[in-house]
Order: structure tokens, then sequence, then C-alpha cells
């Protein structure tokens, strides 16, 4: 008897193409179930043997194979199989080799890919325009009799250099220009992974000899296809803006409760070479916390959280010193004790190490604009317009005095 040993249900989808996938288990052997969950999907899942059978004939001969499928009273079942994906693949020579490389190897798969898909010329028909809409695209165009628009690279096993497709689930007996198949498979190994600025300078699509104009079809086409998809379906994801009043930004409320110490030994303030220690809310955030210093830091850098704050410095100090340190800002004002950050990061540098000092102590309260208290943030104010107008009037008595004519000489 099989056993049950994972399910999945793709139900966020029209009844008649919902369905649900088992891993199945049987004195150690495996293989993959797929079954529909309503009535509706019937047809859809009886067309998985006969997509396989037509894509197998397509590929015969060639380093693809389509996963080995067979009827069963209930659905089909295919081979389990394990294995490192062509994605996969090309993110490892990626990271061993280099980006040049790895665009090499797409470009590669992607021509090979093309050459595959031939023995029909596009045409639209009343199916195609069901699935993917009324787009303008150019007739005569390489096709194959079947198609799997989801053979993507992360759909394909690798093994000693055969390929192995593992869902076809998506594939349609009417013609369908290669080129939509080679855009679908670019943007997802792209722009749908967050990878698309690392590799737009090799214009994968141009390369592939798709136009602008194909491009916006496309476009039009994948979006039709996910409402075909769906067939008035409507997702428990896309219900999101209408059961809620929106996110709560926990972030905005949690920015400041660490204190993130950089150590700089040389090459620069690094991720990996920082403490963070942690702030008690009293209401604003408050530490007092004496710091070693690690053999060979040649510089401090200090993060009172991470977003715009006022910041009162009780105690900032070497220990084996009595005075204030010295320190510096990315950006930021400040006024005796306090500064004000106002912009996102706040950062304060010490760039000056004295020589033996072991350890630091820091007392500070961080506190964002709105916690602030007023009468401090008004005197503040004041103080910075004062200082401000005593540096313009001194400024005015400086210009003046260069300008004032000499006793004895001509005015001009």
């Amino acid at each position: 008897m099989k056993d049950i040993i994972y399910s999945k249900y793709s139900n966020e989808r029209s009844r008649d193409f919902s369905i649900r996938t088992d891993i199945l288990e049987e004195n150690g052997r495996r293989s993959v179930r797929k079954r529909a969950i309503y009535p509706e999907g019937k047809a859809h899942i009886e067309a998985l043997y006969r997509h396989y059978q037509t894509l197998s004939e397509l590929t015969a001969g060639t380093r693809l194979s389509w996963n080995h499928c067979i009827p069963t009273s209930d659905g089909v079942e295919l081979e389990y199989l394990e294995g490192e994906s062509l994605e996969e693949q090309l993110l490892f020579t990626l990271h061993t080799k280099g980006m040049d490389a790895c665009a090499r190897d797409f470009l590669d798969c992607l021509r090979f890919i093309r050459s595959l898909h031939t023995g029909a010329s596009f045409s639209p028909c009343e199916e195609f325009r069901r699935v993917f809409g009324e787009v303008s695209l150019p007739a005569g165009t390489d096709c194959a009799p079947c198609t799997d628009i989801d053979l993507l690279c992360e759909n394909i096993l690798v093994s000693n250099g055969h390929w192995t497709a593992i869902d076809y689930e998506w594939s349609f007996e009417f013609p369908i220009p290669v080129n939509f198949l080679l855009y679908r498979i670019i943007l997802h190994f792209t722009d749908n992974a967050n990878r698309g600025e690392e590799f737009r300078r090799f214009d994968f699509m141009g390369q592939m000899g798709i136009t602008e104009e194909e491009k916006t079809a496309f476009a039009a086409m994948e979006a039709h296809f996910q409402k075909y998809i769906l067939q008035g379906h409507v997702p428990i994801r896309n219900l999101y803006p209408a059961i809620s009043e929106g996110a709560f930004p926990a972030e905005e409320h949690l920015a400041l409760e660490d204190l993130q110490v950089y150590f700089d030994y040389g090459d620069g303030f690094r991720e990996e070479n920082s403490v963070l220690y942690h702030m008690q809310e009293k209401p604003c955030w408050h530490l007092r916390q004496e710091i070693p210093i690690p053999n060979g830091v040649k510089a401090l850098r200090m993060d009172p959280g991470s977003h715009a704050s006022i910041v009162h410095l009780r105690e900032f100090r070497f220990v084996s010193q009595t005075e204030r340190a010295a320190f510096c800002l990315r950006e930021g004002g400040v006024n005796g004790d306090w500064i004000y950050f106002s912009e996102e990061d706040p950062n304060i540098f010490l760039t000056e190490i004295p020589e033996g000092a072991r350890s630091f102590l820091v007392e500070l309260e961080a506190f964002q604009p709105g916690q602030a208290p007023m009468k401090e943030v008004g005197r503040l104010a004041r103080e910075y317009q004062e200082l401000k107008n005593s540096r313009l009037i001194r400024w005015k008595d400086t210009v003046t005095s260069v300008l004032k004519p000499q006793e004895g000489s001509a005015a001009k």
C-alpha cells in the first residue's frame, strides 16, 4: 500500500484547474500523484498524459526529456525525481565563474530551447485567444505543435548533461510563438527573481530577437493567462485590500531598540565587525553601557537605531578620560549634549582612539521626534536660531568692514 508522505493543494485558481499533488511511498520507492480536486478539473488532469506523449515525441533524441507519466483511475502518476535544477546550476556558475560565464550558459540554454520549437507556424486561433487574449503578433513565426509555457529553468532537473522537465501542467496543443516561451524563461530567471539589474547589460531578450512590440504583446498575454487560470475565482491574496485596514509598520516603532557599534580595523565598517546593545524603553530609549574596545581598532561608529531621532548624550567618553570624546556625524546637527538626526540610519563616528584605550562609556537617550520633551526641543530651537543670528551678524560685520572705504581714500 502506498503511503502519502506529502500533499499540496493548488486551489487558488478556477475549479477547472484546482489539483492536488501527493508524494507517495511504498517499500522505500516514491512517486508523485496528481488528481483533480473538483469534477470540473478532470479534463485538465487527463490532459497531462497526452501532453507527456506529444512533448516526448517532439524532443526525442535531444538532451531534454519529460518526467515519465502514466494515467491512473483517478488522475496521473509521475516519477519522483531529485537533483539540481537548471537554475541552481546557472547560479552555481554565477558564483564560481562570474556573471559573464553565467550569461553565456543561459544564452546557450535559450538557443537550445528555441531549436526545439519548430514544425508549426503561428496563426492565432480561437483557443489561443481564449487563453492569451487578443494580441497583435506577426503570423508565420516558428512554433511547436505543443508548447509547455512553464519550461522554466527552475522546472528542469539536470543530471550528467541531460535535462528532465518536471512540470508541464501548462502545456497547450496549438501554436504559440516560441519567443513568448523565451520571454517567460528570461523574465522568471532575471526580473521575477530580483536579478534583473544584475543581468540588464546582457539584454537577453534583444539577443534572442524579442522586439519591443513583442514584449508589450507578451505582457498582455501573460496577464490574460493569469485571468484564464482564475476564471473569476478570487484568491485569498487578492482579498487583502478589501479586508484589511493596511499594514502596521512595526519596524517604525521598534527601530530605536538597539545601539549598533561598528569596529573599524582599517578595512572600513563592516556588519560582521559590529555588536548590538539593547536599549531599554523608559519612555524614551535609554542605554548606559561600557563598550570594550578590541585590539587593533582604528575607529568606532555608533548607530542609535535606524530612524530619524533626537539623541541626548549623558555620557560619551573613553573610560581612561574625563572629557567628552570628540565625534563627527554623517548628517545631523549638534547643540551641546543634544544631536538631531533628520534622516534614516543615524551614525556617530569616533575617528580618534586614544593610545591604550580599552573601553568606551556611553549613556544616551534616544527620542523619536514625537517623543522628545517639547521644552528641550524649544530651547534647542531658540539656541540654534540665536547661534544662526549671531553668525549672520558677524558675517555682515566682516562684509561691511571689507567694503567700507578707508579713511583718506575716495569713494568710487
